[in-house]
């Protein structure tokens, strides 16, 4: 498995995504791809996708089950989509449609394995806010499981999860989506989603406050240099902290208007190397310790020169999963076990500098 930029995938090749459109695979995994595929991908505004070299490549992957399933995304992306709308004409938000999803997400995360390993689905540019959404609250719910959070504080957590990103449709599309780099003035007036979005969640009586807080301060950070308003270490609230690492990976690893998206590996090392300054080193060590850096499928290097393809993941210990050696032997080693070996990197090396200030 190999993360390529759009313009270097061959036709031919095979997908190791889904790609979404409006909360529904546009293409399924296992999709050999066309030229017409490749170039309507383009015009979606995808510019990265997860492609195996050949069908003969796929055919020996190993599967990942999936946090969401196909039916719990396509309500929570519907969801999200409608309550925006709502804010974006200038209506509250109706907490009646947002539990049902907030639970559905949760059930799934309650039958979910112990680590995080699958890839999300590629998504269209028009679908960026309301799937980065559905991500963040069903990867904080997972992760708030595993904090051993309870029912009360794993709704609360997840409405303000999913609503997170809330107070952006009450932002011009154009400024938040757009492609170059902010100016002052509007680096300012975007800053002022997370204040709208509190607003937003705050004036439906039905919601947790907790849930408004997280809208409020997941842009905060553990030093105090974030906003709106620079709280520091714990002024910030436990769900807003955690929140903040898994708004920041999922928005690396997605492609946006103004770069393309990250590898799992690379944003994962960016964030562990900025706990204790930009995140809480606690959250950050949680997140670690349930997110793969290496999804199963894909091709590593070892620091012993050998490269291998990982098969099955570690919980506990995501970053040292089984792995199958690609010398035609078929040994596999398990690097839970065997400390000699620790994967440098992807046998591709692809990626980018991104900007992870928008969300």
């Amino acid at each position: 498995m190999l993360m390529l930029s759009l313009e270097t995938v061959q036709a031919g090749m095979v997908l190791a995504t889904d790609v979404d459109l409006e909360g529904r695979a546009l293409l399924r995994a296992g999709a050999t791809l066309s030229p017409y595929h490749l170039r309507r991908l383009g015009e979606l505004g995808i510019r990265t996708l997860y492609v195996y070299p050949s069908a003969g490549a796929a055919l020996h992957r190993n599967a990942c089950p999936r946090l969401l399933s196909e039916e719990t995304k396509r309500a929570a992306f519907r969801v999200v989509r409608r309550q925006l709308q709502r804010l974006e004409r200038g209506l509250t938000i109706q907490s009646r449609p947002v539990f049902p999803v907030v639970w559905a997400i949760l059930k799934d995360a309650l039958e979910h394995p112990g680590v995080l390993g699958e890839l999300e689905a590629v998504r269209a540019a028009q679908d960026v806010l309301f799937a980065h959404s559905v991500s963040v609250a069903a990867t904080a719910i997972f992760l708030g499981i595993h904090s051993g959070w309870d029912r009360a504080d794993l709704k609360a957590l997840g409405v303000g999860a999913l609503l997170h990103d809330a107070g952006k449709a009450r932002l011009s599309q154009s400024v938040w989506t757009k492609p170059g780099k902010l100016t002052e003035e509007e680096y300012r007036y975007v800053q002022e989603h997370t204040r709208l979005g509190f607003e937003a969640i705050r004036r439906q009586g039905a919601f947790d406050v907790r849930s408004a807080h997280i809208a409020w301060e997941h842009h905060e950070r553990w030093d105090g240099t974030g906003y709106p308003r620079g709280l520091v270490r714990e002024a910030i609230h436990p769900f807003a902290r955690l929140v903040a690492v898994v708004d920041v990976f999922d928005a690396l690893t997605s492609d946006r208007p103004y770069r393309p998206a990250w590898r799992r590996d690379r944003a994962i090392a960016w964030i562990a190397e900025r706990a204790g300054t930009a995140f809480d080193p606690v959250m950050v060590r949680r997140f670690l310790a349930r997110v793969a850096p290496y999804p199963v499928g894909c091709w590593v290097r070892l620091n012993t020169g050998e490269v291998a393809r990982v098969v099955r993941l570690t919980p506990g210990l995501p970053a040292r999963p089984v792995v199958e050696l690609g010398d035609g032997t078929g040994a596999m080693i398990d690097l839970g076990t065997d400390m000699s070996r620790r994967i440098v990197g992807p046998v591709e090396s692809q990626g980018a500098v991104g900007d992870e200030s928008r969300g």
